[in-house]
């Protein structure tokens, strides 16, 4: 998790935090709750030293206060760039304390907060295509007006003297976000099975015990696996729209890296979105029944996200009627290229899972008429071109000799 860069203000946000330190005893007691709602409360106010000093002795030791600021517990998971904003508009709702013993207790919160990746296929998909899409979602923050998303979290404390200190545990965190990024490996390699499993690891990591943002992080990852497993049944539904992806305008090439490549154009001439496409490229040598493949390789010609990428690129499925030039290296040895013959063919299709709205597909080029022809649009009934212009005068005769 990326975030805000304190590298000038760090030395001060060291003084800070010890000053934060010896006043925290005065301003934690009030039992589990109220030391929940200061920590909530500390982190809207971007007061990041209180909220290192609020953490339990044993989070303290496993993060530095330069390392709690890469990860700061309860925080969006997202760039700098949009760090202050998106977390502006999250809103905390404390509720009930259960004890559990004498010196632990996990406190109920509500979660809202904008629905990062379908706000951000939202924007993309609606804004004025000359536009970025940065400055809708800043008004969107500022009005509040963005997508947003309820879930139950809990905030775990425990007892440390007279203070209840948050109980975050960093180490079982970065289990959980490995396992996630693996997921996420997986599923934009197709290898749909493994991605599941790391989906089910890392929710089970969740529930190996009760630390702070557990519950949160299980919700999201659990919203993810869905969108996985509805990806991996519609894989038959996927081969038989194969036939109406067509591919145009193929050739193979040098790409600008000097490297082999393909390139060409995709057009969607079925009804339905699609997030990724994968095209293989057969090599074969022989002619006839001799013809035999000798290799074979796999490239994402489209790829969507189905995380937030905080605006870096727009995130836009390839919708119906749309096409779209690609361009890929190809990875098979020289001598395999050198001998056999490449074969391009499509064989794989993602459908779109999100429920934003859908982008209109831009329009088709307008075609240029070459000299000479009649102006494009016109059509029997309208109105016949203008007549060519005369041609010219001929010269005028020589002189007669003298």
């Amino acid at each position: 998790m990326i975030k805000p860069n304190f590298r000038i203000l760090r030395p001060l946000l060291t003084v800070v935090a010890l000053i934060a330190a010896a006043t925290l005893s005065g301003c934690s007691g009030g039992g589990p709750q109220k030391a929940a709602q200061n920590y909530t409360d500390n982190l809207k106010f971007f007061n990041y030293p209180y909220c290192y000093q609020a953490l339990s002795h044993q989070d303290q030791i496993d993060r530095t206060l330069d390392q709690f600021l890469e990860n700061i517990p309860l925080a969006p998971d997202v760039s700098r760039d949009w760090f202050k904003g998106v977390l502006g508009a999250v809103d905390f709702q404390i509720g009930d304390a259960k004890l559990e013993g004498d010196s632990k207790a996990v406190v109920a919160v509500k979660v809202t907060r904008p629905d990062l990746a379908l706000w951000e296929r939202t924007i993309d998909a609606t804004i004025d295509p000359d536009q970025g899409p940065d400055q809708t979602a800043q008004k969107q923050l500022t009005e509040k007006t963005f997508q947003k998303i309820t879930y139950d979290d809990n905030i775990v404390t425990v007892k440390e003297g007279s203070d209840w200190k948050i109980f975050y545990d960093f180490g079982e965190k970065d289990e959980i976000e490995k396992k996630h990024k693996e997921a996420i490996e997986a599923y934009h390699k197709h290898d749909y099975d493994k991605a599941i499993a790391a989906y089910q690891a890392a929710i089970a990591e969740c529930d190996k015990e009760e630390a702070t943002g557990n519950q949160g992080i299980k919700f999201r990852l659990q919203k993810e696996l869905d969108e996985v497993n509805a990806v991996k049944a519609q894989i038959p539904d996927g081969a038989a729209y194969v036939p109406k992806l067509a591919l145009t305008d193929v050739d193979m090439k040098m790409a600008a890296s000097r490297v082999p490549g393909i390139f060409g154009k995709i057009t969607n001439n079925g009804d339905k979105a699609i997030d990724e496409v994968v095209v293989t490229v057969t090599y074969s040598e022989g002619k006839g029944k001799k013809k035999a493949q000798v290799f074979s390789e796999e490239h994402s010609i489209i790829v969507t996200p189905i995380e937030f990428i905080n605006f870096s690129r727009l995130v836009l499925p390839f919708v119906p009627g749309e096409s779209r030039s690609f361009g890929f290296k190809l990875t098979a040895p020289p001598d395999i290229q050198n001998k056999a013959s490449p074969d391009l063919e499509v064989s794989g299709v993602v459908f779109t899972q999100s429920t934003a709205p859908l982008p209109k597909p831009p329009p088709a080029p307008t075609a240029v008429p070459s000299p000479g022809a009649p102006a494009a649009g016109a059509s029997a009934g309208g109105a016949p071109p203008p007549p060519p212009p005369p041609p010219p005068p001929p010269p005028p005769p020589p002189p007669p000799a003298h």
